[in-house]
């Protein structure tokens, strides 16, 4: 797609030796850039239309709110990113999922990065860890108009 950062990297770029995202629906140096049933979101795991709702009604609540504080864009910060992946990993860690080379732990191209592709904490847990960002977005930093 040739997404670009603000820092002017390509996320095909960021992505080669491992994907980081925040909350499985950001990306740190993307602002105000959200994405669904994508890479460490529950999307693998779960049902499709479940997962599509919690993230949908979070993404619509999250830009509520950047219009009601008066932002002019959200980012989340990279530490928080790193912080949401060490969760990832620990979630698949207690699983048989880094045993074997599938597509849950990006093994099923020889390319990709060995790594959980997905949130293994199941649709509840996933979505307190996500709604418990809003409304002060907790791992974002906020820039004002």
């Amino acid at each position: 797609m040739g997404l670009r950062s603000i820092n002017g990297t390509s996320l095909n770029d960021e992505w080669k030796k491992a994907a980081y995202t925040y909350l499985g629906t950001t990306i740190s140096g993307y602002p105000n850039m959200f994405h669904l049933y994508g890479p460490q979101g529950p999307t693998l795991l779960s049902n499709g239309p479940t997962t599509v709702e919690v993230q949908g009604r979070w993404i619509v609540d999250a830009i509520k709110q950047v219009e009601r504080q008066g932002l002019k864009y959200i980012n989340p910060t990279a530490e928080a990113q790193a912080e949401y992946k060490k969760k990832i990993n620990a979630l698949s860690d207690i699983s048989l999922f880094p045993t074997t080379k599938s597509t849950y732990m990006g093994g099923s191209k020889p390319d990709k990065a060995f790594e959980q592709t997905n949130w293994a904490g199941g649709i509840p847990a996933y979505h307190a860890e996500i709604r418990a960002t809003l409304p002060d977005f907790v791992g974002f930093e906020k820039v004002k108009k």
